[in-house]
């Protein structure tokens, strides 16, 4: 994890402290979107330090000088968002107001649960979150049904449905009965709804699916509902 530092430039603080990564903040910079002590500026290679106040779209940034890294067990039946329309529960209300402005890495959907990383660094999330980084994330899934020999075979191939191609996924049976079948799965690509999509499409249905480890980040015997902050690895 990074020292403190008395002065960083302007584009890692805001990085670090927003959802942004470096590369949009030195755009908003370019857009003139960022202000120091009231003044809009145009260059992205101002230093800055605790004594400053830092401006991103007239919202006042706090400086920070570590990056840091939160893992947390998400629980069904929230949203991985800071605000929902319908007023349904979010991961932030399972979690201090301190890490309010924490941003998630990746995504879980409502009914999905386990591991979800939380970063207050933009370029952090970014570096997780591109395909080309090819960071593996482990699920364990609950299907209702039996799960043939050619199904495994064809994720390992990369599967085909519905216009869309998904990358090679490693699958094994961990254990199987008449009505049901747990598999683990190993992807590195996480497109939107990835594991249902490629079930239904095989009239199939997950009943569970939990994220046990993103890249480096284990879930481990964290709780649901409950986080810790971790080193930052890589």
């Amino acid at each position: 994890m990074e020292k403190n530092r008395k002065s960083e430039r302007i584009s890692k603080v805001i990085a670090r402290s927003t959802p942004h990564s470096r590369r949009q903040v030195e755009q908003f910079i370019l857009d003139g979107r960022v202000k120091i002590d009231g003044k809009i500026i145009d260059k992205p290679g101002i230093n800055v330090s605790l004594k400053n106040i830092i401006q991103l779209d007239k919202k006042n940034i706090p400086f920070k000088s570590v990056d840091e890294i939160y893992l947390f067990n998400k629980p069904r039946g929230c949203l991985v968002t800071h605000s929902d329309p319908k007023n349904r529960k979010t991961l932030f209300d399972f979690l201090p107001k301190k890490l309010d402005r924490m941003t998630s890495i990746g995504r879980l959907d409502y009914n999905s649960e386990g591991l979800i990383l939380l970063t207050n660094n933009g370029s952090i999330k970014r570096k997780f979150e591109l395909p080309q980084n090819n960071f593996e994330r482990i699920y364990r899934v609950k299907v209702q049904g039996k799960i043939e020999t050619k199904i495994i075979d064809k994720l390992k191939r990369g599967f085909y449905t519905n216009g869309i191609k998904y990358k090679p996924i490693i699958a094994k049976v961990e254990s199987s009965s008449d009505t049901y079948c747990w598999l683990q799965m190993n992807l590195r690509e996480g497109k939107n709804r990835e594991i249902r999509n490629i079930f239904e499409s095989l009239n199939m249905t997950v009943t569970r699916l939990i994220r046990i480890s993103y890249g480096p980040y284990k879930l481990g015997k964290l709780q649901k509902g409950k986080f810790k902050k971790v080193s930052l690895i890589g």
